[in-house]
């Protein structure tokens, strides 16, 4: 084909939906009249560089350079990357692919420091479609399928489609128009199917491309036109520019000079509005061959004239052959020989420059495959000092971990053998132990006979001879026969007193059941002498299994046996109450009569409460005397 059609890359970054990108901008502006804060006004003025892009190059450059200078005063990496990467994409659109790329790198590299992998994939993408224009095909595509594996990598169908879609681009520029329709044509389904307008008018262009070159020019028509709608609908002034301009190829082609004119100055005042120079020269360049053929020669030499200076500021030697060849025809149908035999002159130097270029190129690819081939013998040597350090890393680590693991088993070995001598020695103290008890015990057991065989049978004794003295003789002093009697009764209560020692003596642990169950002996003995007193002794439940040890026990049982003995005989109650409860972690218990009363204060405590205390004190627990006139309390706190 002798035209030129045109291919858009998609930019992998932020897309205008459904909505016109005219109408976007009108609602960022109305946000930026409002005096946002600095960093919303950063970001409007980011999203204003990227939309203005598809409207008008030369705003988009202008926001572009109020979104750098705002997010630099602010600091925030994240929008500055963003920034560069939306003006990298400005001037991407515009043709000056040099000032694009060094945007794109001052991108790349922040989000390389930030650890944004997501966002090298996109820079990678578009740095991809630069080496597409500067006919780096194969670093262009190595880049695009780096990208497409991270995209598909984490499942961002989006990214991916785009990917897909510049991939096909570059397939179709190496003629490979098969592989170039499947993934286009995939690319054009999946936006289908997600409404996806913004992306469409890009794809459906190129799909059109793909049918075009292929030789099936409806099908081409079909899509450029659905490319027209597309790009309306979202305000993309660029693809409008495209889409007319391919269609007016097409009917160029086909002899319809007419529509073919009509169409070109369609996408002309589309480029125009866009300013983008180069692209704008690219449209002149393919009008002004529509008017050489309509035989507009003033036309078309003003359009080439004011073209060939935008190609030779450029440098773009394949553009200025087509110029050239079209001004020698020009000229020569205006018979100036002059200027044809001029540009003939630059038409050859031309021809040698793309010819030395294309040299240049090859001697570049050689070199570079040379210096590839270079660095990988280079990195296989250094796998393989690489892999060699690993393996005396690994011996390093399997002796250190051995070293280690001998360490710990003699370090275990040795705690356990401290744990045994100490488990050991644990042992013998307990045995010393049982067998210091098993001798107390013992101790105790030949104490108690010795005091129930001797003084035991010693009292009874006593006793005896009493009452057969008593029998045996009319005794006719009354003071003789009390005093036997006495001497009597307290021999017998001494063998009381005498059983209740050897009872604690015997026993390792006394339990509170115990402990009433001599109580109660005792208020029956008390009962027959004061049968008019009533007792009443209640020991909890909760606490009739807890255990005391046979002194706390003895103690204990002394110092009820106390109070209640001195109840009977100083204050003439007629109730007695014995209470034991558990009372949080203590037990408590409760001696208390409804008697005559004292003053504790001025009352000097005898023997007998002096007796009390000191009993209960020396088991670690609480003794406590209430008096008044209606009755006596004491209380005995066990801890």
């Amino acid at each position: 084909m002798k035209k030129y059609f045109i291919l858009l890359i998609v930019i992998a970054s932020l897309s205008v939906n459904a909505q016109n990108a005219q109408e976007i901008i009108n609602n960022l502006k109305k946000e930026l009249k409002a005096n946002p804060d600095a960093k919303k006004t950063a970001t409007i003025y980011s999203d204003l560089t990227w939309y203005y892009s598809t409207v008008s190059i030369d705003s988009a450059v202008q926001y572009g350079d109020k979104a750098i200078l705002a997010s630099t005063k602010l600091g925030d990496s994240t929008l500055i990357a963003q920034v560069y990467s939306d003006v990298g994409a400005v001037y991407f659109r515009k043709g000056d692919f040099q000032n694009s790329k060094e945007n794109y790198l001052k991108s790349y590299k922040i989000r390389k420091a930030r650890k944004d992998n997501k966002g090298l994939a996109k820079i990678n993408n578009n740095l991809a479609n630069i080496y597409e224009k500067n006919g780096q095909y194969k670093l262009a595509m190595t880049s695009f399928l780096d990208a497409l594996k991270y995209f598909e990598s984490i499942k961002d169908d989006k990214n991916s489609y785009i990917t897909k879609g510049n991939i096909g681009l570059i397939l179709l520029k190496l003629k490979n128009y098969p592989k170039a329709f499947k993934y286009i044509n995939d690319v054009v389904e999946y936006q289908e199917e997600n409404n996806a307008a913004a992306e469409l008018c890009v794809s459906c262009l190129n799909l059109g491309n793909v049918y075009l070159q292929m030789n099936d020019t409806l099908s081409a028509l079909k899509q450029y036109n659905k490319s027209l709608k597309y790009c309306n609908s979202v305000g993309n002034k660029k693809g409008v520019s495209s889409a007319y301009n391919n269609i007016a190829s097409v009917k160029t082609e086909q002899k319809k000079s007419t529509e073919a004119i009509a169409l070109y100055e369609k996408s002309q005042k589309a480029r125009e509005e866009l300013n983008s120079d180069i692209d704008k020269a690219n449209f002149d360049l393919n009008l002004a061959e529509e008017y050489v053929l309509a035989n507009k020669l003033n036309e078309a030499k003003q359009l080439l004239s004011n073209t060939k200076m935008v190609f030779e500021n450029e440098k773009l030697y394949d553009k200025l052959q087509v110029n050239y060849k079209s001004l020698i025809r020009v000229y020569a149908k205006l018979n100036k020989l002059d200027s044809v035999s001029l540009y003939v002159d630059k038409l050859v130097v031309v021809n040698n420059q793309l010819l030395e270029n294309s040299v240049m190129k090859q001697t570049a690819e050689l070199e570079t495959k040379y210096q590839i081939e270079k660095k990988e013998k280079l990195i296989l040597q250094q796998e393989a000092q690489v892999k060699q350090s690993r393996i005396y890393l690994m011996g390093t680590t399997v002796l250190a971990l051995l070293t280690a693991l001998i360490g710990f088993l003699i370090y275990r070995q040795q705690k356990l053998k401290s744990a045994q001598q100490e488990k050991e020695f644990e042992l013998r103290s307990a045995i010393a132990k049982i067998e210091n008890q098993n001798k107390l015990q013992e101790q105790r057991l030949n104490i108690s006979r010795d005091l129930h065989d001797n003084i035991g049978s010693q009292l009874t004794f006593i006793i005896s001879s009493v009452d057969n003295i008593k029998y045996a003789f009319d005794i006719t002093n009354e003071k003789l026969d009390n005093k036997l009697t006495n001497i009597s009764s307290f021999a017998r209560e001494t063998i009381v007193e005498l059983r209740d020692t050897i009872w604690a003596m015997n026993s390792d642990e006394i339990t509170f059941e115990d402990l009433e169950s001599r109580i109660n002996n005792y208020i029956e003995k008390a009962k027959e002498a004061k049968n008019f007193i009533s007792f009443s002794v209640t020991i909890d439940e909760t606490i009739k299994t807890q255990k005391l040890t046979s002194v706390q026990g003895m103690n204990v049982y002394r110092t009820i046996q106390e109070a209640v003995n001195n109840s009977i005989k100083y204050a003439n109650p007629s109730t007695i109450t014995i209470n034991a409860r558990q009372l949080e972690n203590q037990i408590k218990i409760t001696i208390q009569d409804n008697g005559i009363g004292f003053n504790p204060v001025t009352v000097a405590k005898g023997n007998g409460l002096q007796n009390m205390q000191k009993r209960i004190e020396e088991i670690g627990g609480e003794f406590h005397l209430f008096s008044l006139s209606e009755g006596t309390r004491i209380e005995i706190i066990l801890k």
